[in-house]
């Protein structure tokens, strides 16, 4: 009798750490898988396990390393267990037959199973985890401490940590969302804007020095407002002898405003205001928070020379996120890019080669002489060229043709995309 109750025991034990297991397997999958942000809407929203589930996550290694131990101790638990039930009932031969199902058992129950059903219900299954695997980590802290203290020993890098999540998964989580549907094209355009956005600068979005409308500080009111009506600009730059000597930024309101109150005797140096220089190199999303604080709606871009390279707008920055902003004394502008058959694309002169490398998945070489799709033309013919000229970019398969000059301004390129050459079968 006393036997049949000990091996009672031992099934109803083996059975338990079987349970543990499984347990300790579902939680590393549910606890691992989760991410931050997920765990900050939980506490947004006061879900139950939540705050445990946050103290988890803010510790991955104790996560880890709590889970393994619980783990190894059920496994090794069950496995001796086993072996003691079969040895009870068939002698040596159960060694093998123990180990066998035990084997088949923990990979069901303790491992397959569980784990299968953690990747299906990650969320439910991490709150309500959280707070057991928090109170095993307190009774382990001992073992926990000198698990760490051995891992900082043997740290190949100590002091440096991976991100949490880098931008290239974020990326990858907009595109599986688009393909899911919960993302529209557009919404994933804006996102991929924004994680660009802070890398941009102001070269990138700058309006060209020679497309910039200028006024001479020496100019009449009838000038000014001549060349605001024919533009529909607000701001103009105001340069003193030479163009490259910007001494202030005019606003046609000023100039409205003097007329209004028959302010005669002022002149434009009197109404323009300072204006804010800005390096090429500088980002625009610091430029931004400068033009705020400073309550400036236009910056005076300058090259390294501290030569006048162009100006950039709040406009210019904005339209990074959300695109291309008309009002009513905008024309409508041809879109940089235009698809005009297949593989074969218009492009601006100004875009740049980088930014066609990933809008038109392209490998366009990239080097320190140019930036745009224009300045590239000019590099590989070594000259302005002429309407109609071609640029062959053979370690790209494209080609380049010109198709709209202004004065010596390339306008408008062709990209003519040419399928690699297949080589020729011998014999």
């Amino acid at each position: 009798m006393v036997v049949v109750d000990l091996l009672t025991i031992e099934i109803i034990l083996f059975l338990i750490c079987l349970l543990l297991s499984g347990f300790f397997s579902s939680s590393e999958v549910a606890l691992i898988s989760i991410n931050r942000a997920k765990v900050h809407a939980f506490l947004n929203q006061g879900r139950k396990g939540a705050e445990a589930l946050d103290t988890l996550k803010r510790s991955a290694d104790t996560v880890l390393i709590t889970i393994l131990v619980g783990n190894n101790i059920a496994n090794i638990a069950a496995a001796s267990l086993a072996t003691a039930i079969a040895i009870g009932a068939y002698g040596d031969v159960g060694i093998g037959i123990a180990t066998g199902v035990t084997v088949i058992l923990m990979l069901i129950f303790g491992e397959i199973g569980p784990k299968m059903y953690a990747s299906r219900h990650t969320e439910e299954l991490a709150l309500t985890v959280a707070r057991p695997i928090l109170y095993l980590s307190k009774i382990l802290y001992p073992v926990l401490w000198i698990l760490d203290h051995i891992r900082q020993q043997f740290a190949f890098r100590p002091g440096v940590t991976e991100p949490i999540v880098t931008e290239e998964e974020i990326k990858e989580w907009i595109d599986v969302g688009e393909e899911e549907g919960t993302i529209e094209e557009e919404e994933r355009d804006m996102l991929y804007s924004v994680l660009r956005f802070g890398d941009t600068t102001v070269r990138e979005v700058m309006t060209p020095r020679v497309d910039v409308v200028m006024l001479e500080d020496t100019s009449t009111f009838e000038g000014a407002l001549s060349i605001f009506n024919e533009t529909g600009l607000s701001r103009i730059p105001v340069y003193h002898e030479q163009i490259d000597n910007i001494v202030g930024l005019l606003n046609v309101k000023d100039i409205f405003s003097a007329i209004y109150r028959q302010q005669t005797n002022l002149t434009i140096k009197s109404l323009m205001y300072e204006p804010c220089f800005v390096p090429e190199s500088k980002k625009i999303d610091e430029l931004l928070k400068e033009l705020q604080v400073r309550k400036q709606h236009m910056a005076i871009v300058l090259d390294e020379y501290g030569s006048f390279a162009g100006i950039v707008t709040v406009e210019d920055m904005l339209e990074e996120l959300v695109g291309e902003i008309l009002d009513e004394f905008d024309e409508e502008e041809e879109p940089e890019v235009q698809k005009i058959g297949e593989g074969v694309y218009l492009v601006d002169a100004r875009a740049w080669v980088e930014h066609l490398n990933e809008d038109l998945n392209l490998d366009l070489p990239l080097t320190d002489t140019y930036e745009t799709i224009g300045g590239l033309v000019i590099d590989r013919l070594g000259h302005i060229p002429r309407r109609g000229e071609v640029a062959n970019i053979e370690e790209s398969n494209i080609r380049l043709v010109v198709m709209q000059m202004q004065g010596r301004r390339i306008v408008k390129v062709k990209v003519i995309i040419t399928p690699p050459a297949v080589p020729e079968r011998s014999g």
